[in-house]
This record gives structure tokens, C-alpha cells and sequence, in this order.
């Protein structure tokens, strides 16, 4: 019995990550396959344009068999948190043989040479980061420049950083799970322009923004999804942006006080005042966005920012989450009948606390309900995105069950 495991957002799942999934599951010889997935707020600090349960099922009628949530406490974070977060769960489960992930360098042994290199610091690259830092750099190019003389231009990729922290997180826990990684092919991450039948979720997210459903997204993403998307936009399920929140939005930065703000995980070196004085002076998302925006403080951290703002991620969460020994939960999204029996086989080797309703289940540790609370509450803010007010309402977690697919 093989497994590969793979950390996803599915944002939404398209032709790359069909082909990647096919892959991962021939390179490894892998007779089940299971992803642990971003929920309603993903890691570059943004709503998914569907929610969890339809991007799971997207997921499990296109190949995977289990799909697992990964808690809004992790996905929502930088690199380096959403990878450790995603890589524990994958361990626990104590069934899991490989992790499969894309990258742009396409050789494991770059990688993973990458990722002991950066376990383990030297001090001169340290002095030579805190420089770049001070100079105004943002923290991710700094990284990448102070390491260049060993790393090239590896560290300038964004599948090529994740993957690495993935390693980097397989080797800090000491885990048994063999990494493998799939040369991407297509678009890069970040390409708007849509190239064939294997195009970027940026593209595709971008063009339903501004077009709406086109023939350029439905060649871009396998018939399943496109049904799922199809049936959500007529329902009034979506897509989702920033935009959809920001009244919401806007109204929490001008109720928050500085000193609030300053117990948001990445508010540092006085963004507390940019966001303020940007709060009163705008009157949607990309205005608020475009008045904080600066060299040194990206899209990407502003939007984290305001994750946290909105879902009341402090500190203090992110401490706790950061712990080896902290604890963690399987919530189940939508499985087959061969995800049922890996759903079986986990509860016999783990001790992991397994959610399929999440009714029933009690939390054991104070860290683990507030894991919980969050991820509730995620659903039901993401929920006041929606055009349809019948999907408005809160509790959504509570009634919903995992989606379920019998194979033939």
C-alpha cells in the first residue's frame, strides 16, 4: 500500500494539477492518493474563489481520494508556516510513503541540499539578510539575494521556496515521508496570460474576474471542475474576491486601535499607522491595498495582514501553532470509497483526533479549540462574501457533510 500526499489550494483545480496528480501517483507507484488543502483563505493572504467543499470535490472527482483540510491558523501564513503545518498533518497520519509537490527547478537533490543549507544558517548569511532588511528589501528577496552565492537563482521561484520549506519542515520533524517534486510545465505561478490547455490558477482566476466564464478557462481546467464552477456562479456561490469584503474590511481597521493592530502576527516597524491612515482615506480593497503598498511591504504581506485582521489570527496563535508539540486535527473535506479505506487505515495507526462532523467533535486542548473556532469562523466570514444572501449564513460547517464519490 503506497500513498502520495500533496499540500494544495485547488484554486481551482485545473489541467496542471491533473497532470501533476497523474505523475506523482506513476513516479511513486502509488495506490492511494490524498491532499491536504487550504480551506476558504489561502496562504498569499486571499480568499479562494470557491469554497472548501466544492474545490475538494473538484479535487476527488479528478483523482484524489482523500481530501484533508489544512486549518486557517496554517494556510493563511507565510511559506514557511503553511508548509510546517501541511508536512505535520501529512506525518501524523502515519500512513503517508511520499510527498509530491511542483516546483520550477524540477530537481529534488537542488532542493533538498537547499533546504539543509537553510536549517542550518551560516552566520554570514545572517548578517548579510539583516542587512538587506535594513536597507528596506523585503524579507523574501533578501533571502533569496543574501543566498545566492550558494543557491543561484533558486530562491526566486515561488514553487521552488515552498518546496523547499517542505523539506526543510520533513527534516526539522524528522519524518519518514520521501519528497519528490514534478517539474511544472505551462505557465509560471504568477502568468496572467492564459498559454494552451495548461495555464496558471492566477490566469484563470484573473480571467473569470474580468470576463467571467470564457473558453480560454473552460480548455484550462478538466470538465469536472468546470461543471463545479459552472453550477457555483449560477447559484450565486462565488467567484470570490477581496472586493466582496471590503466594507468589512474597512470597518475593522477603523474600529481597531494602533495597539490592537500591533498583535496581528505580521504588523512590525510601524505598518500599524499605514494601515490606519489608508483605512480612513479609502473606499474599497485595491484603494486601501495601493495607499499601504510600498518596496518593503508587498501585496502578498499586506493581504496576510488583513487575513488576520478580519479572522482575529493573533500572535499568540502563531506562536503556538509554530511548536513541534503542538497539536493538530484531521478534518475531512470529500474522499471516495478508496479515501474511506486510507480513512481507516489512519485511525488505526494514528492518534490524530479525525473530524467528519464537526458537530461531534470535542476538543481536547485549548490550542485545538481555538484551531477549531477559527476555522468556524473562517466559513462563516467567507460566507458574507457571497452574491446569493441564502449562502450568508453562518454555521455552514456544522451542516455540511464531507462530498462522497463512488468509484466504479
Amino acid at each position: 500500500m503506497k500513498v502520495v500526499g500533496i499540500v494544495s489550494e485547488y484554486n481551482p483545480f485545473h489541467n496542471g494539477h491533473k497532470y501533476h496528480l497523474q505523475l506523482s501517483k506513476k513516479l511513486c507507484k502509488a495506490d492511494y492518493s490524498l491532499a491536504i488543502m487550504s480551506g476558504n483563505f489561502l496562504q498569499r493572504g486571499e480568499p479562494a474563489l470557491f469554497d472548501k467543499w466544492s474545490r475538494a470535490k473538484m479535487a476527488v472527482i479528478n483523482g484524489i481520494d482523500l481530501v484533508i483540510e489544512l486549518p486557517v491558523i496554517y494556510s493563511c501564513q507565510s511559506a514557511e508556516l503553511f508548509a510546517f503545518g501541511a508536512i505535520k498533518i501529512l506525518d501524523s497520519l502515519k500512513v503517508v510513503d511520499y510527498l509530491s509537490f511542483g516546483s520550477e527547478n524540477g530537481n529534488i537533490h537542488d532542493l533538498y541540499k537547499a533546504a539543509e543549507t537553510l536549517l542550518n544558517e551560516p552566520d554570514y548569511v545572517k548578517v548579510k539578510i539583516r542587512s538587506l532588511l535594513d536597507e528596506g528589501m523585503t524579507y523574501s528577496k533578501a533571502i533569496s539575494q543574501a543566498y545566492s552565492g550558494l543557491m543561484g537563482n533558486l530562491l526566486s521561484y515561488p514553487n521552488n521556496i515552498l518546496g523547499i520549506e517542505y523539506i526543510k519542515s520533513l527534516l526539522l520533524i524528522n519524518s519518514s515521508i520521501k519528497p519528490i517534486t514534478v517539474k511544472r510545465i505551462g505557465n509560471n505561478y504568477n502568468d496572467t496570460v492564459f498559454k494552451g490547455s495548461i495555464s496558471s490558477a492566477t490566469a484563470i482566476r484573473e480571467g473569470l474576474k474580468t470576463s467571467g466564464l470564457t473558453k480560454e478557462i473552460k480548455d484550462s481546467i478538466p470538465e469536472a471542475s468546470w461543471r463545479i464552477v459552472v453550477d457555483n456562479i449560477k447559484k450565486g456561490k462565488g467567484p470570490i474576491f477581496w472586493d466582496n469584503f471590503s466594507d468589512i474590511l474597512l470597518y475593522h481597521i477603523r474600529k481597531s486601535t494602533h495597539q490592537s493592530m500591533r498583535n496581528l502576527p505580521e504588523i512590525k516597524e510601524g505598518l500599524e499607522y499605514r494601515f490606519k491612515k489608508a483605512g480612513d482615506a479609502s473606499s474599497c480593497f485595491e484603494e486601501l491595498v495601493n495607499l499601504i503598498k510600498t518596496k518593503r511591504y508587498t501585496r502578498t504581506l499586506l493581504q496576510r495582514n488583513l487575513c488576520h485582521m478580519l479572522l482575529d489570527i493573533n500572535k499568540k496563535d502563531i506562536e503556538y501553532a509554530k511548536r513541534i508539540d503542538s497539536p493538530i486535527y484531521v478534518r475531512v473535506l470529500a474522499l471516495n470509497n478508496k479515501g474511506r479505506s486510507l480513512l481507516k487505515e489512519i485511525g488505526r495507526k494514528s492518534n490524530t483526533p479525525i473530524i467528519n462532523k464537526a458537530a461531534d467533535f470535542k476538543a481536547s486542548s485549548s490550542f485545538l479549540e481555538r484551531m477549531f473556532y477559527l476555522d468556524v469562523l473562517a466559513t462563516d466570514i467567507y460566507n458574507l462574501g457571497y452574491n446569493n444572501k441564502k449562502y450568508k449564513l453562518s454555521g455552514e460547517d456544522f451542516r455540511t457533510s464531507p462530498f462522497y464519490a463512488e468509484l466504479p
